[in-house]
């Protein structure tokens, strides 16, 4: 009888469970077997298509046979502590998986306290959140898939029949991704709620409706990334002073930064895309004067206002 590839994927982490340290390599004979006797190059495929929907399963490198280890979550944490500076969206992972998991994360890092410093720590703010009556409403209506109605402090109207469907991490600050009346998806920061209630709407909305507002979830690039805009392309300069934190194996400050070349002058270029200026503008600011936008001109006409008015308030 064929196998459903979700048969499959419960097959393959059963083998996972029993296996030593959870790991196994696309030769074992036993998970061949069982999932039909397929070819270790399609198990390979099958491990790692299941690796991009559930981001628990982990290549172990430098072995002589492709394998692989389902991860637990504080295991993913861990390995990613090590090797990335910017940790942020893993408290959002974190926060979605298992509570415990800051606990094991706060005794990891006490561990080795004499190697890391954290200046700023997102424990806090958690704990801070999770006392917070509107986070806790929100994230029971988003298991539920309930309509809300939320109210924000800047205007005090009131946005009902919202279909919520995440709670985000970014750019420092929780946020509640909903989806609107327009069926735009939108960002609402969790701080700016006044007040989290359910909506007129009566019943619960279908998965269905969601699925590519949760796509566009997978690939934003921040909190100004606006939903059902086609994208544009920008041509950015770093000058030389700067260059080497855009050398094309540096890591990335925004998801859709692509190195262009590197000038004789030493300078670097690299290009970012933008669905709204707000989106890029407050990274290139942060480097003054050492981002320079060639492309389009129409963003460097708004940039070099933004300057000017800058300018004026000296």
């Amino acid at each position: 009888m064929k196998l459903s590839k979700e048969e499959k994927y419960k097959i393959l982490v059963d083998e996972f469970k029993k296996r030593d340290h959870r790991t196994l390599d696309v030769y074992d004979e036993v998970l061949l077997e069982k999932l039909g006797g397929i070819s270790p190059k399609t198990l390979q495929r099958l491990i790692e298509e299941f690796m991009l929907k559930y981001n628990s399963v982990v290549e172990v490198p430098k072995q002589r046979r492709k394998t692989y280890k389902l991860a637990t979550p504080i295991d993913v944490v861990v390995e990613s502590f090590e090797h990335f500076d910017n940790i942020g969206w893993l408290f959002a992972m974190a926060h979605d998986s298992d509570p415990k998991l800051f606990e094991d994360l706060e005794e990891y890092i006490q561990k080795d306290k004499h190697i890391y410093k954290f200046k700023n720590t997102p424990f806090e703010d958690i704990n801070t959140l999770e006392s917070n009556a509107n986070f806790k409403r929100l994230k029971n209506i988003i298991q539920a898939r309930d309509y809300a109605k939320l109210t924000f402090f800047y205007d005090d109207t009131e946005y009902d029949n919202l279909k919520c469907i995440k709670l985000v991490f970014v750019d420092g600050n929780w946020y509640v991704a909903f989806v609107d009346n327009e069926d735009k998806l939108r960002f609402g920061r969790i701080s700016f709620i006044k007040r989290v209630d359910y909506a007129s709407k009566i019943g619960h909305f279908q998965p269905s409706s969601i699925s590519k507002h949760l796509e566009f979830l997978e690939n934003f690039q921040n909190s100004m990334s606006l939903y059902g805009v086609a994208p544009q392309t920008a041509l950015i300069q770093a000058t030389s002073p700067v260059a080497k934190y855009f050398k094309k194996d540096m890591k990335k400050f925004l998801s859709t930064q692509k190195f262009v070349e590197e000038k004789t002058d030493g300078s670097i270029l690299f290009t970012l895309e933008y669905t709204q200026e707000l989106e890029i503008l407050p990274f290139i600011q942060k480097w003054l004067p050492d981002l320079v936008i060639l492309e389009p001109q129409e963003l460097k006409e708004i940039y070099k206002k933004k300057l000017q008015t800058a300018l004026k308030n000296y």
